[in-house]
Parts: structure tokens; sequence; C-alpha cells
């Protein structure tokens, strides 16, 4: 059985929401591909408010431009995007570009 290339999963990152829907899990390398992927997957009326960086080892601008679409949904019903965590080189991206100012980062939970 062949899989349908427009929806395969990259290999190198991923970004999933969870079975609640209630957080987005971003890890590994996320780039054009694997955000072209999660868009594909996910309807935009699904995206969560809350967003786990934790295992982000690289972002493109793409997977920067994913969290600034996130955060201006939130802001539009009224919240604000969440970022648990983000790792250090992913922090320094983020307030290098000014994106820092768009969400809230916030403490794994305990």
């Amino acid at each position: 059985m062949t899989q349908d290339v427009e929806t395969a999963a990259p290999e190198h990152g991923s970004v999933e929401l969870t079975e609640g829907g209630s957080l987005l899990v971003l890890s590994g390398e996320i780039d054009k591909e694997v955000v072209r992927h999660f868009r594909l997957t996910v309807r935009p009326a699904d995206w969560p408010a809350r967003v786990d960086a934790r295992g982000v080892t690289f972002m493109s601008s793409a997977g920067l431009e994913l969290l600034v679409h996130l955060a201006r949904k939130q802001k539009r019903a009224g919240g604000e995007l969440e970022v648990v965590e983000p790792p250090a080189s992913l922090r320094m991206l983020l307030t290098q570009t000014g994106l820092s100012r768009v969400f809230r980062s916030v403490p794994a939970p305990a």
C-alpha cells in the first residue's frame, strides 16, 4: 500500500494535537514540510491555545509563522497563546524576531 505524498508525515519533526485537543506538541525540526503537513491534517478551528515547544530542536520561518497564526487565532477569541518552556535556542530566536511579545511563555505542568 502506498502513502499519499500530500499527507505523508515528515520524519524529522512533528506538530501533533493531543487526544483531548487542548495542547499542540512540537518536536524536532519544525520546517515548511512539517507545518504543511500540520495544516493539511488539522483544521484551524481545532488549533488549541497552548503549545508545548520543549522538544523543538530547530524552527524555520514557516514554524515561526505558524506560531504567529496560532497567536492571532487566540487574540481574535480574546485569549493569548501559551508556549510551554521553549528551549533556549528558540527563546533567543523569538526574542531576536520580536515574536516573544506575541504570546506568553509558561512553565511545564508539574
